[in-house]
């Protein structure tokens, strides 16, 4: 199994997210960001990308395909929660049509309420395991600085507190065609690092 780990770019977007009611929603769903064109401040993505020793030419390849995929997808979860209006182009070419109808399904709930979001969340640690045509994806993340807004108003305590600390966050993704699409999430209690 390879491995390739690296700090994700920290971006400043509006986001749609939840009511109080839905913060729960917020601990158990994974999430992808895209930058809606009106980011001027980058995503850190950390010192560099590098492949583990053992990965060699494909394999290599494909950890850095799938960081960037990984990437691409936190920057449609934010430009969705982050905006006001739901677009499902974001997430054409990055997810399968059934996590993008989950992800937008969940972030409209949000914006029914009118709750956006604001900022982004903090993705850092990202690790990448490789079998074959098969790959799972995790990464530490905080939501401290991603805070739910409504009427233009910061929602204060609202965010579970384990969201507010790194914690593990994943996704799985599944090689069709020469390109990788994420197909699902991995959930919290499964996931292989630790933050």
């Amino acid at each position: 199994m390879a491995r390739v780990t690296s700090r994700m770019r920290e971006k400043r977007i509006r986001r749609a997210g939840l009511a109080a009611g839905l913060a729960l929603t917020l601990a158990t769903v994974a999430g992808c960001s895209s930058d809606s064109g009106d980011n001027d401040e980058p995503i850190n993505t950390g010192d560099e990308s590098s492949a583990s020793p053992d990965a060699e030419g494909g394999e290599a390849e494909d950890e850095a395909a799938l960081v960037a995929l990984y990437e691409a997808y936190w920057d449609a979860v934010i430009a969705s929660e982050n905006g006001e209006e739901l677009d499902s182009a974001l997430f054409e070419d990055i997810t399968t049509k059934g996590v993008m109808e989950q992800e937008l399904g969940r972030i409209n709930t949000y914006k029914e309420q009118g709750v956006l979001r604001e900022g982004a969340p903090v993705i850092e640690n990202v690790t990448v395991t490789v079998e074959g045509d098969t790959a799972r994806i995790e990464a530490c993340k905080n939501e401290a600085d991603w805070p739910l807004v409504q009427d233009g108003e910061q929602m204060e305590g609202v965010l579970p507190e384990s969201l507010t600390v790194p914690h593990p966050n994943g996704v799985t993704a599944e090689r069709s065609d020469g390109n990788w699409l994420i197909t699902g999430s991995v959930p919290q209690e499964e996931a292989v690092i630790s933050c």
